[in-house]
């Protein structure tokens, strides 16, 4: 069962990893905007920087996602509290077995 820190770290490589994706994609949107602009552009070539474009974007908002559904949250939540109150019990337990 991975920790609260560990899925932290998890959740920050995801946004590193997706503001990459993001930065990519804004690449290739500037790239196929200066291609079709600067003069005769063909379009198979253009189609597939656009296409590289949104397979880059798509990716990117999936995983900066910024809101997730209450019953997700709330799960996590009642999750999180278990997990304390089992770690206050057992360090409870663990005080009265050694004070004795």
């Amino acid at each position: 069962m991975i920790g609260l820190a560990g899925r932290q770290d998890i959740l920050d490589a995801m946004r590193t990893f997706s503001l990459l994706f993001a930065f990519i994609a804004l690449v290739m949107l500037a790239v196929f905007v200066i291609y079709v602009f600067r003069g005769p552009a063909e379009p198979l070539i253009a189609g597939g920087i656009f296409v590289s474009f949104v397979a880059c974007l798509v990716p990117a908002l999936l995983l900066l996602k910024p809101f997730e559904p209450p019953e997700e949250l709330r799960r996590r939540r009642e999750e999180a509290r278990r997990e304390r109150e089992e770690r206050r019990r057992s360090n409870d337990e663990s005080r009265r077995g050694s004070g004795s």
